[in-house]
């Protein structure tokens, strides 16, 4: 039997993206500037693409060629890009980030069955979008470790720009996810309070923002167990069937999945390095069985979990 080769797991990977095959040469051929009967003839096997070709549909489709390569059935082999710290110039690459991940969530969010799981090392966008201070502080934090610029030494003077706020306004309307789950890392909460802490020391934010800060967080968090205990309705549209875990142990990194019946998105990232797999349909599901699979190193908190959620609350108000 012929094994099959990098080119024509390749072919497979791209007829297997859930679209129909017409929708599919048109895209390739816009891509590459190819005839519509060019594209036909390498997606039939008769042509093959070329290394220059393969790449460029890679890129531009989100297609890991290291995932082809490495089909490993007990392992998910994900490209990772690093961030190098004070690497950039502006904040603009965080945004353009945010906003083509909005464009993927919003489109799978809208369709009749959606569906999303995460798992969170730092506070979620649409958590803590509706507190100001906090809202500046995760994106101050960001420009503070990736940005070259003084402008990132005294968190009184940065304002948020038009275009992040922007952002957090389009936010409610993309988020309508019909079922979901949350996992919590264990420490996520700890981190957040140590973070301000040491901004703080190093006089880059002031006491009284220090304590805006906290209580922003205080208040987060109690709202959070209202909303879990059923007597609180929030701001943002989270999904209509929600479960929400704290992890037993401390995780370090951001997962999460979106998915419709035609469109999916996963994510992974830590505080320095981010990977993302768009509409790739055997790549996706064994993110999305990896990422459901935290729930089983978790403790249920919504629902049935009263007195856990009780004493996960209490002890998360204790940190200081």
């Amino acid at each position: 039997m012929q094994m099959k080769d990098l080119h024509d797991i390749f072919v497979e990977a791209l007829q297997n993206r859930g679209i129909k095959k017409s929708t599919l040469i048109n895209l390739i051929s816009d891509i590459l500037k190819l005839e519509k009967e060019s594209v036909y003839r390498r997606l039939a096997g008769k042509v093959n693409f070329s290394v220059r070709e393969m790449g460029i549909l890679a890129k531009a489709l989100n297609i890991s060629l290291d995932t082809l390569l490495c089909r490993e059935k007990r392992v998910q082999w994900l490209p990772v890009m690093f961030g190098l710290p004070s690497a950039y110039r502006s904040m603009d690459v965080l945004y353009t980030t945010i906003e083509v991940n909005m464009e993927h969530i919003g489109k799978i969010s809208q369709a009749e069955r959606s569906e999303t799981g995460n798992v969170y090392h730092a506070l979620p966008l649409e958590f803590y979008i509706h507190y100001p201070q906090l809202m500046k502080f995760m994106f101050f934090k960001w420009g503070s470790y990736f940005v070259q610029s003084e402008e990132f030494n005294d968190f009184a003077q940065w304002q948020p720009p038009a275009r992040l706020l922007k952002i957090a306004d389009k936010y409610y309307d993309i988020y309508n996810f019909q079922k979901g789950f949350y996992v919590w890392d264990n420490a996520l909460v700890w981190n957040m309070s140590r973070e301000i802490s040491n901004f703080h020391r190093m006089r880059i934010i002031s006491t009284q923002e220090r304590n805006e800060l906290k209580d922003e967080l205080k208040d987060f968090l109690s709202k959070l167990e209202m909303f879990l205990n059923g007597t609180f309705t929030p701001k943002v549209s989270l999904p209509s069937e929600l479960t929400f875990y704290v992890s037993a142990m401390n995780l370090g990194f951001t997962t999460g999945y979106f998915a419709s019946d035609e469109n999916s998105l996963a994510l992974f990232q830590t505080n320095f390095s981010f990977s993302m797999i768009v509409n790739s349909k055997e790549n996706f599901g064994k993110m999305q069985e990896w990422i459901r699979s935290f729930c089983k190193l978790s403790t249920l908190l919504s629902e049935s979990g009263r007195i856990e959620r009780r004493l996960f609350f209490n002890k998360q108000h204790k940190i200081k």
